[in-house]
């Protein structure tokens, strides 16, 4: 009897994940545990912010019909797809920064590629300003055939091809954030905190509405918890204000990138700076305060 071919449905999201890592583990000029953690959630920011953007034009394109709208007229298009306004956190992109270029550009031509998107995508809004390091991948410089083996397989985790996942994004940063951790020392300054323990505190603090801080807010997980928290209350996560604090650069973008994603606005100041040596918010009253590990876990009255 002949063997079943493998299905589309047989992918599988930590295969794919330790696909990644196996890539960079054996490509030439990929950089130390954390440039690759770093290089890694840089691409899979790109793949999801230009998944929302794809989704969110097909939705505009299927409103303007049921208006009687065609928005394939050249008139239509310049009015309400070249300067796009979502308002439900996805961000408009420029042609060079979506997923849809990335993909379809030739190997040779992939790290100039992404090199450009990430220029665009931080020139062209004050939220995702810092949210990475601009010349990420030429500055590595991988392989063609590596950079493209790396982008194919992040190509694979979607929202179409993972509809069942309750939270694919969480899945994915989280992946990298405790792979990532264990193989770095504590001395290297990186500390993951297991999801159990930030959904926890995020029960108990039960942050509803008002302001929520951080002092050490790290890839910004507490916050996504408690997003997450207020919306299976039916409750309004617009009603949260966000502000928080990291001492790690690279640590500081991603937080920055994940609660972007989301769609969360935040307040994390300028830039990273540690909250014990220079607070950046000093003189703001917080309604809570939620951290763990070097820091405190609290909720004022």
């Amino acid at each position: 009897m002949a063997k079943k071919k493998p299905s589309e449905k047989a992918l599988n999201i930590d295969n794919i994940l330790f696909n990644c890592r196996d890539i960079l583990r054996a490509a030439r000029n990929s950089g130390s545990f954390f440039e690759k953690r770093d290089m890694m959630l840089t691409l899979v920011f790109l793949r999801f912010i230009g998944e929302k953007y794809d989704e969110g034009t097909e939705r505009l394109r299927q409103t303007l019909i049921e208006q009687g709208l065609d928005p394939e007229d050249e008139n239509i298009r310049a009015a309400f797809f070249d300067d796009a306004t979502f308002t439900d956190g996805t961000y408009n992109l420029s042609k060079e920064a979506r997923w849809s270029t990335i993909i379809n550009t030739p190997a040779p031509g992939l790290n100039v590629a992404l090199d450009t998107a990430l220029h665009s995508i931080a020139t062209g809004s004050n939220d995702l300003k810092g949210c990475f390091i601009e010349g990420t991948f030429t500055t590595r410089n991988l392989a063609p055939n590596d950079i493209k083996k790396l982008v194919d397989e992040v190509n694979k985790i979607s929202h179409k091809a993972f509809g069942e996942e309750k939270d694919l994004i969480g899945r994915v940063y989280e992946y990298f954030l405790k792979e990532f951790a264990i193989n770095a020392t504590k001395e290297e300054g990186e500390f993951y905190t297991p999801h159990d323990v930030v959904q926890l505190i995020a029960s108990m603090i039960e942050p509803y509405d008002g302001t929520l801080y951080d002092p050490c807010c790290g890839s910004g997980g507490m916050f996504i918890q408690s997003a997450a928290l207020v919306r299976s209350k039916q409750g309004d996560i617009n009603r949260i204000n966000i502000y928080g604090q990291e001492k790690d650069a690279a640590t500081y973008r991603l937080a920055k990138m994940n609660l972007a994603l989301r769609g969360l606005s935040h307040n994390l100041g300028e830039t990273n700076d540690s909250s014990f040596t220079h607070d950046l918010h000093r003189g703001l009253y917080f309604n809570y305060i939620m951290a763990n590990g070097r820091g405190t876990l609290g909720q004022t009255a």
